[in-house]
């Protein structure tokens, strides 16, 4: 039996159910800007809140007439001002980095909305008159309100009429993630499978396009706070132009100790499946394995959220494996008490 004293399992096991509660509460979020106002957006947020906004960068920009940028650290672009919305996104409502840019971009004029549970965040947003809403707390950790963080994002900028038609494609997302969950939900599942030959190994992750880069950094992620062990993840064709020269030196470490993992995607460019191809020759027989894995559903996000929930289910089988439990991240706390000049144990 797997050491799981945080309840991460079932968090993750209710992903589909978690993005359907997101949805029905954005849906009721009063106080929106209008959208004629908005010049551009801005998401801040850091770990695993800060990846909605990676998601709302991989599937709402393409389809927007204005841009997004991520902002994941303490520095407000100097072009936030009255025409800019900010959507701040931090589980906790107490993320350092996110709570400072905040505080400068409400200074600045921007029109801000914040994606939280409460804490700091929610009472200065409040506190300023700018439009809160609300994710549930109960939800072991950040990582875990993956699907509620990201809905919230994207159904804001629904509703607020930048990427009109989100929620249909959210729904889509859903209807697959509740198929996969058949697939995963077994004892001998291809997750338990790819995370038994994963281990003792040091993943690296790849994918194409920008809903695989999501998808790799998610599986990144997940490894290393889930199950406490290193990974890295990278994009095609980037990769092509650097990456894969790394390769040459090293090959009794390589052997022993990577693994490739591809994630495939039905919105892959038609040369990334010959890049692949390559790598599979050339690179895949120098290490210890190499793992391809395929996204399915109707539409780039259900294809994104189908790859994303299989990682975590791998990253999650990974830690029992290991016999560790994924939910307390003892070092990334200790780095907070460090910052806030509290003892570190």
């Amino acid at each position: 039996m797997y050491v799981d004293s945080q309840g991460m399992w079932e968090a993750t096991r209710m992903l589909p159910e978690q993005m359907e509660a997101a949805l029905s509460q954005v849906a009721s979020v009063c106080d929106l800007p209008n959208k004629d106002h908005i010049e551009h957006v801005v998401v801040v947020g850091m770990g695993g809140s800060g990846i909605a906004g990676d998601v709302a960068l991989a599937a709402a920009a393409p389809f927007m007439a204005i841009p997004i940028t991520i902002v994941k650290g303490y520095e407000l672009p100097s072009y936030v001002g009255p025409h800019s919305l900010v959507i701040a996104v931090s589980f906790s409502g107490n993320t350092e980095e996110t709570l400072e840019v905040v505080a400068h971009a409400i200074d600045h004029g921007a029109k801000c909305v914040a994606v939280t549970s409460g804490g700091e965040l929610a009472r200065l947003v409040e506190e300023r008159g700018c439009c809160v809403v609300g994710v549930d707390g109960r939800i072991p950790q950040p990582r875990a309100a993956f699907g509620a963080l990201s809905v919230s994002v994207l159904g804001i900028l629904d509703q607020v009429g930048l990427f009109k038609g989100a929620t249909g494609w959210i729904n889509l997302a859903i209807t697959r993630l509740k198929e996969r969950r058949d697939e995963l939900d077994t004892p001998d599942s291809m997750a338990s499978a790819i995370a038994a030959e994963l281990k003792g190994t040091i993943p690296i992750i790849v994918s194409s396009g920008p809903l695989g880069q999501v998808a790799a950094m998610r599986w990144k992620a997940q490894i290393n706070e889930n199950a406490k062990a290193p990974a890295f993840s990278s994009v095609y064709p980037e990769a092509c132009h650097n990456e894969l020269a790394g390769f040459d030196a090293y090959p009794e470490l390589l052997t022993r100790d990577l693994s490739l993992v591809i994630l495939r995607h039905n919105y892959e460019h038609p040369q990334i499946a010959r890049r692949y191809e390559f790598a599979m020759k050339t690179i895949g027989p120098r290490l210890a394995h190499c793992i391809e894995i395929e996204g399915h559903g109707v539409g780039e996000l259900a294809n994104l959220f189908d790859l994303t929930f299989v990682g975590d289910y791998v990253a999650l089988s990974l830690a029992g494996q290991l016999g560790i439990d994924p939910g307390p991240i003892t070092i990334l706390d200790n780095v907070k008490r460090f910052l806030a000049g509290t003892a570190v144990e």
